[in-house]
């Protein structure tokens, strides 16, 4: 049991090659939580199914494209990027990803002020598909071990992709989450949120949600999701195929346990 503790905590080593993780500035802390990836998933099994595609090779244009766009909207400096997609980047940067999806699920009950019964399983639905979606999404993330963007932006200069003309002074908006970048947390996790809750108050239900004081309200439930996920490109986190992933992650593993719950 030690052993396996161990193993379950022990930091991968930072990588080499191109491509690889290795820890981001300005801390250039230790990658987070290397073990929930091999954590059993409350609903899923099987869940070697539910892992994305192993993400596009560094070396090609089709790469060297999506990290334009990072490099592009997600600077702190950047004037491509709009003062709303800074508000985005910056709303969506604040508490965890499923703390603002739970609190967005409790001003739904409460607003149509839901019995125990319903209350009990739009909360069900919603935190067993994040859980699962959060196993599955780390699993995938240490599988694939793929660097973020201000690392493959500052590494430009080393002609890892002849596409790239790299800036070793680059930062993003928002200091780098401490994992790898494929795929996006934020959109796997708020594409599961979106696809639970959706199934109890419908696709073009409005809601509003919290992030530290600052609230914002969407028309639905899908465009909180969506701009979620877009938010990291705005916050120089992630590459587009990252977010692409994590939807179809996130999508995937919430209908599965939605099915599981209802006996299917």
């Amino acid at each position: 049991a030690d052993r396996s503790r161990q193993a379950a905590t022990r930091q991968p080593p930072p990588g080499t090659g191109p491509g690889a993780y290795r820890p981001t500035p300005p801390d250039y802390a230790a990658p987070k939580y290397p073990g929930l990836g091999r954590v059993r998933p409350f609903v899923l099994r099987g869940e070697r199914r539910f892992l994305p595609a192993p993400p596009p090779g560094v070396h090609g244009r089709a790469y060297a494209v999506a990290l334009d766009e990072v490099m592009r909207l997600g600077r702190d400096t950047s004037t491509a990027r709009t003062p709303a997609q800074t508000a985005a980047a910056r709303f969506w940067s604040g508490p965890a990803t499923e703390t603002v999806w739970n609190q967005a699920a409790q001003h739904l009950v409460l607003a149509e002020h839901a019995g125990l019964a319903r209350a009990a399983a739009v909360f069900a639905r919603l935190d067993l598909a994040l859980a699962d979606t959060t196993i599955v999404l780390f699993r995938a993330k240490y599988g694939s071990y793929r660097w973020r963007p201000i690392t493959a932006i500052r590494l430009g200069g080393t002609h890892y992709n002849r596409f790239v003309t790299g800036d070793p002074r680059w930062n993003s908006l928002v200091p780098t989450s401490a994992d790898p970048s494929y795929p996006s947390g934020h959109a796997a996790l708020s594409e599961a949120a979106a696809t639970a809750l959706t199934a109890f108050y419908g696709p073009r239900h409005p809601v509003t949600l919290t992030s530290g004081t600052t609230r914002r309200t969407y028309r639905s439930l899908w465009a909180a999701a969506r701009e979620a996920g877009l938010s990291r490109i705005w916050a120089g986190q992630h590459h587009r195929y990252d977010l692409q992933a994590g939807r179809r992650l996130g999508a995937r593993v919430a209908r599965h346990v939605a099915g599981v719950l209802r006996g299917g």
